[in-house]
């Protein structure tokens, strides 16, 4: 999820660290593409729940709370100075932000976060195949990480649905859908924007093809793919992407 000198971050950091584009994106690949897609679901002014998994810095969390003012987001960030980053720069939200020292999993459980040289890659899956990274990268330590299920996590919060799920917690997407199977069997989750990775960049990774079979089973429909990155060494590999799912509500014809 890198570019050759770490200009780019992963998905969401493409969106949230750089000036708001001066009109709405025209294409899917365009910056801003994918935040925009998820506004069109929802009234500004609606009271939204919102998880953001991978918080990083706090950008994506900041975004979602400066575009729906009545919306609360429940952010995980597991990594120390990520976590501290953002507790400073979502401080101003007060109550309307909730921030979690845990990595969003399949199950409530202790792991080991693999922390790397650059901050928006850290992962529980180890570094995978390096020709896909557009720069060096390996792990400096590991930390020890509690991680927490999102069935769990909204029954002890008493949180009927979710209307958006945004992840970015670098190939651990797939575990943490796993840790919904209650949200999403009743299409308790309206909204799923993920990154998703069609090459191995970390081992043991689930793939695109993954992701959305596991969705497919509970009756989510690919919405679109946003910010295709393909490789600077061969423009036909796609290396990831952007996806928005949405639940089987979502995608009636009547």
């Amino acid at each position: 999820m890198l570019c050759a000198v770490y200009t780019h971050r992963v998905m969401f950091d493409r969106l949230w660290k750089k000036p708001a584009a001066p009109k709405s994106p025209s294409s899917p690949n365009d910056l801003g593409a994918l935040f925009e897609a998820q506004t069109r679901f929802f009234d500004r002014n609606s009271s939204l729940t919102i998880v953001d998994a991978g918080v990083h810095l706090g950008h994506s969390s900041r975004e979602y709370l400066d575009a729906f003012p009545h919306c609360r987001v429940f952010g995980f960030e597991p990594e120390e100075k990520n976590f501290a980053a953002a507790t400073a720069m979502l401080a101003p939200y007060g109550s309307r932000m909730a921030l979690l020292k845990n990595a969003l999993s399949e199950q409530d459980a202790t792991n080991l976060l693999q922390v790397n040289t650059h901050d928006g890659t850290h992962s529980l899956l180890e570094i995978g195949d390096g020709r896909y990274w557009e720069g060096p990268a390996e792990t400096v330590h590991q930390q020890q990480v509690h991680t927490v299920s999102l069935d769990k996590f909204s029954a002890d919060r008493r949180l009927e649905t979710v209307d958006i799920l945004k992840m970015d917690i670098q190939g651990g997407e797939l575990q943490a859908l796993k840790g919904a199977a209650g949200l999403l069997g009743r299409g308790g989750i309206a909204v799923i924007a993920l990154e998703v990775l069609f090459k191995p960049l970390y081992k043991a990774q689930p793939l695109f093809w993954d992701v959305a079979d596991h969705l497919r089973s509970f009756g989510y429909g690919l919405h679109g793919l946003y910010e295709c990155h393909y490789h600077s060494r061969n423009p036909n590999v796609l290396s990831w992407a952007d996806a928005i799912f949405t639940a089987p509500q979502l995608q009636a014809l009547e």
